[in-house]
C-alpha cells in the first residue's frame, strides 16, 4: 500500500526536520569524501571498520524516522505525536555521521604523519634542508598539529561545539595534506640531489685513489733511483 502524505508538505516532515535532513545530507557527503581519502592514503588501502559501523548506525536512525513518518496507515501531516521521536533520531543520525568523519580524519592523520616522517627520514638531513629550506618549520608544525589533533579527539564528544571542532580538525588535516604533497613534489629533486652527491663522492674517491697510486709509483721510482745511485758507488 502506498501512503501519500496529506497537506502542502509532500515530504511529510516539518520545516525544522527538513532543515536537519539537509544538514545531515550535506554532512554525509563531506564525511564520505573524508572516508574515501582516508582509505586512499592508508598504507594498506584498508577500510576503517569503525566508520562503516557509524554510518550503519546513522542509517538505522534515519530509517526509524522514515518508518515513523511513512509507516502508518493513519499518517496525517500535523499529527506531531512522533515529533520528539524524530528529533531525537535525527540528532543521533547526525552524531553518528560526525563520528564517522572524525574516525576518517583520525585514520588520515595517522597515515599522513607516517608518510611524511618516512619521506623525511628516507633522505639525509643535509639533502632535505637544501631542497626544503622550510624543513624545520614543517617539523615544528607537525609537533603543533599533534597537540591540536589530540585536543580535537578530546573535545569531539564534549559540549555543543562539535561543528567548530570538526571544522578545525579538517583545517589541520589540510595542512598535513599540503606537507605530504610538498614532499611528494620534492622527491625527484631529493633523489637527484643524492645521485649527484654520490657521483661527487665517487669522483673524489677516484681522485684520491689515483693520487695514492701516483704517489706510490713516484715513491717507488725515487726509491729505485736512490738504490741505483748507491749501487753505482
Amino acid at each position: 500500500m502506498v501512503i501519500v502524505p496529506q497537506g502542502d508538505n509532500a515530504k511529510g516532515f516539518s520545516e525544522d526536520e527538513i532543515t536537519q535532513l539537509e544538514s545531515l545530507a550535506s554532512l554525509y557527503m563531506q564525511a564520505k569524501l573524508l572516508i574515501l581519502y582516508s582509505e586512499e592514503v592508508d598504507p594498506d588501502f584498508r577500510s576503517n571498520l569503525q566508520t562503516i559501523k557509524e554510518l550503519r548506525d546513522a542509517f538505522d536512525h534515519l530509517m526509524r524516522i522514515v518508518i515513523e513518518r511513512f509507516g502508518k496507515d493513519q499518517f496525517v501531516l500535523g499529527d506531531m505525536a512522533g515529533t520528539e521521536y524524530c528529533k531525537i533520531n535525527l540528532q543521533k543520525a547526525i552524531g553518528h555521521v560526525y563520528r564517522a568523519a572524525f574516525d576518517a580524519l583520525d585514520g588520515t592523520v595517522m597515515s599522513l604523519r607516517e608518510k611524511i616522517i618516512n619521506s623525511l627520514d628516507a633522505f639525509p638531513l643535509e639533502a632535505v634542508k637544501d631542497i626544503l629550506p622550510e624543513y624545520w618549520d614543517i617539523r615544528i608544525k607537525l609537533e603543533e598539529l599533534n597537540e591540536h589533533i589530540g585536543e580535537h579527539r578530546a573535545k569531539k564528544d564534549i559540549g555543543n561545539n562539535i561543528g567548530e571542532v570538526y571544522d578545525q580538525f579538517i583545517k589541520d588535516v589540510e595542512i598535513l595534506k599540503s606537507f605530504h604533497k610538498k614532499l611528494l613534489t620534492a622527491s625527484p629533486a631529493l633523489t637527484e640531489y643524492i645521485s649527484k652527491q654520490g657521483k661527487i663522492q665517487d669522483s673524489s674517491t677516484n681522485r684520491q685513489i689515483i693520487v695514492a697510486i701516483i704517489g706510490a709509483v713516484v715513491g717507488g721510482l725515487i726509491v729505485a733511483a736512490c738504490v741505483a745511485l748507491v749501487s753505482a758507488h
